[in-house]
């Protein structure tokens, strides 16, 4: 198995736990996840920045010291108040012991699994994810990106993310890019800072 083969097995293997992990962050920063956490486990030290339309959360367990942050944006259907995409960034380690940057899109419940989710920044060419797991959560899908992802990110304005919600019928929905950059360059700071 080459290293590309590695690392998306890796990405595979753990997407589900960090997704979990981020997604949770996620909720205690906005407030719209009202669950208690399980009785016995420790409430971690967890500090967020705003970065326009992005959030920097890091998260310091107490008991072991470690400390983990991930970047997140999500979008909320006002009238409903569900959470309709729930975009989250952090890294992974590959393999070969490299940090990987991962990102995981956790979609509502409902959504018509085969037709995955295609992403497309601006103008440029989209791009498509399979969606992977579904849990009480939603349905996410993780993709590690490289540099050229990473670059229209950090350069566009907008990242349109369709779904299908039935057979036929597509749903848009807008990601604003406006403070992606620095909200990442942060999210590395906090990487190189470990």
């Amino acid at each position: 198995m080459n290293n590309g083969n590695l690392l998306k097995h890796s990405i595979v293997a753990v997407t589900a736990a960090v997704a979990l992990s981020l997604s949770a962050w996620a909720s205690a920063q906005t407030g719209a996840d009202s669950e208690a956490a399980p009785s016995g486990e420790q409430n971690p030290d967890i500090t967020t920045e705003r970065y326009k339309d992005w959030a920097l959360s890091c998260r310091t367990d107490q008991a072991s010291g470690d400390r983990q942050c991930s970047m997140f944006q999500r979008l909320v259907i006002q009238e409903t108040n569900q959470v309709a995409l729930n975009v989250a960034i952090g890294f992974l380690r590959s393999e070969d012991g490299n940090r990987v940057p991962v990102a995981i899109f956790t979609f509502p419940l409902g959504i018509f699994l085969p037709g995955g989710a295609e992403i497309q920044v601006d103008d440029a060419e989209p791009f498509r994810l399979q969606i992977e797991r579904c849990f009480r959560r939603g349905c996410q899908s993780g993709v590690a990106l490289d540099d050229a992802h990473l670059a229209q990110f950090r350069a566009g304005s907008q990242a349109n993310v369709k779904i299908m919600q039935d057979r036929g019928q597509a749903v848009d929905l807008t990601v604003s890019l406006s403070g992606f950059s620095a909200a990442y360059n942060a999210l590395i700071a906090s990487v190189t800072a470990d």
